[in-house]
């Protein structure tokens, strides 16, 4: 999609479909200045009730000029002190559903608030809402819109599109890996993706490290749920020195599981939940953490990161680990495996580790690691869990500003109890319910004394319905999230 702001106004921009704001209440809303020559046609059909002001109804109108017909969709915002960035967000996004169903390819759209943080909300939301997946189809995609065009007499725009766009093609660079089915996002897929995503930035060096060579480093844990798959499994380091040494360093630790059976402890069909065929999304963190990782490259942000992602497939063969073995993990810790489909936090507990090699100025952790996370905050919040009130607290503010819900959970000491083990250090499943806590509790244990914040997207990633800007429900959750909570952290000195 071609997204531009052209220093004209709207109707004088060549265009499929033009889209206007209407809002309930002001007087005066289509000023000829702006909308000449139909402004007193607008504000008579207002006025009769033939234009509704209502959130998310719409009205179309052709109107008629020397050089053919204008096509008007008239969209409904409501009354002005009610709207949010998420609601300016759907309406956005809903607006570019209709058209789509309209026939239209090239849009011209007013802005709907002269405000930058609004502006961005509705940009985000009409290129958002254009994804389509059609990899495997032999009948491509021909609906998606190729041109949007804001009228921008005055506002500058340009370096938010630039941002924007740089953003949401990120985005779908994820939802395509999270989309692909596990055997086309393999773990060879995925580093594939993460050395192509980092183009020819030298700014960024990336080590993929195999199966054997993550065992020799002490990946125990990484080692045992990876061994029960013929599909090789990988470890993907990206470092991003984007300011001097001197700096600290973030880093961004994504679960990358491209299919979980649940291993020997064989997951069902159809779970409370989810099926079994949605267990391709399993790698949503990876792809999250590789998505950031472009877009920081790609607005060439002076900070440095580190992005891992220990990816591999869980499935049950006469190789695979069992419940009751006793895994030894990077740290040295011991885990007494319970359950083989509690994999996410094997995988987890070695990157987390390793990344404190980094000696980082916090970690960030993202995974669809609990079934107990979706039963607990459904699909439209994210399970958050950490260590420090700083970093939970940015977090926070960074799901309100992206729409990205995030909610803190508890990490009781009497949660912790639940996981000590006869046999080894810690169990990796904890006893009595409250399951994402108990996996937030796991994952503490091998973050050393760093700050951390742990993201659960088990109900956030996919299966979002109800939401104009996310059209296949792959919601890709956590990559705007993170990529704000990354401008916060430079901004307040963190990074």
């Amino acid at each position: 999609m071609l997204v531009r702001a052209v220093q004209k106004k709207l109707f004088d921009i060549d265009a499929d479909l033009h889209i206007v704001p209407v809002f309930k209440g002001p007087a005066k809303q289509f000023p000829a200045a702006d909308y000449a020559p139909f402004s007193a046609k607008m504000v008579s059909l207002l006025s009769s009730g033939g234009i509704r002001d209502e959130y998310k109804k719409r009205s179309f109108y052709s109107f008629e000029t020397a050089h053919g017909l204008k096509k008007v969709l008239f969209l409904g915002l409501g009354e002005p002190e009610k709207l949010s960035a998420e609601k300016l967000r759907e309406a956005a996004g809903f607006a570019v559903k209709e058209a789509r169903s309209l026939g239209a390819r090239t849009l011209a759209s007013r802005v709907f608030s002269p405000s930058q943080h609004d502006f961005t909300a509705q940009l985000e939301g009409m290129m958002l809402a254009d994804y389509s997946y059609d990899e495997f189809k032999a009948k491509k995609d021909a609906d998606k819109i190729s041109t949007l065009s804001f009228a921008s007499a005055s506002l500058p725009l340009k370096k938010t599109i630039d941002e924007i766009k740089t953003v949401v093609d990120a985005v779908f660079f994820a939802k395509d890996l999270m989309n692909g089915p596990g055997n086309y996002s393999t773990p060879s897929r995925l580093a594939f993706a993460a050395k192509e995503a980092a183009g020819r930035d030298k700014k960024i060096k990336i080590k993929v490290y195999s199966l054997e060579e993550a065992k020799k480093m002490g990946m125990g844990a990484f080692y045992s749920v990876a061994k029960g798959s013929d599909e090789p499994a990988k470890f993907i380091v990206a470092e991003y020195r984007g300011a001097p040494s001197s700096k600290k360093t973030g880093v961004f630790v994504g679960k990358g599981i491209t299919f979980d059976s649940g291993g020997i402890s064989l997951k069902p069909q159809v779970s409370g939940s989810s099926m079994i065929e949605d267990m391709k999304f399993d790698m949503s963190g990876a792809a999250s953490v590789i998505a950031l990782m472009k877009i920081i490259s790609g607005l060439k942000l002076k900070l440095n990161a580190v992005f891992l992602a220990p990816v591999t497939e869980n499935l049950p063969s006469g190789k695979s680990y069992k419940p009751g073995d006793v895994l030894r993990s990077m740290s040295g810790k011991t885990i007494e495996v319970i359950s083989t489909d509690a994999e996410g936090r094997l995988i987890l507990c070695d990157a987390l580790y390793f990344a404190q090699r980094y000696k980082p100025a916090f970690i960030v952790d993202i995974a669809t690691l609990t079934g107990a996370c979706v039963v607990a905050l459904g699909h439209y919040a994210t399970g958050l869990m950490g260590n420090d009130p700083q970093m939970l607290e940015m977090m926070k503010k960074s799901g309100e500003t992206t729409g990205e819900t995030v909610w803190e959970l508890p990490m009781l000491e009497e949660y912790a109890e639940t996981l000590k083990s006869k046999y080894a250090d810690i169990k990796n499943v904890g006893e009595g319910g409250a399951g994402t806590s108990c996996a937030g509790i796991f994952l503490r244990e091998f973050v050393g004394d760093y700050p951390w914040v742990h993201l659960d997207i088990a109900g956030t990633a996919y299966g979002i319905k109800n939401k104009s800007y996310i059209p296949d429900g792959v919601a890709a959750t956590g990559i705007r999230l993170m990529y704000e909570f990354v401008k916060k952290a430079l901004k307040g000195g963190v990074l």
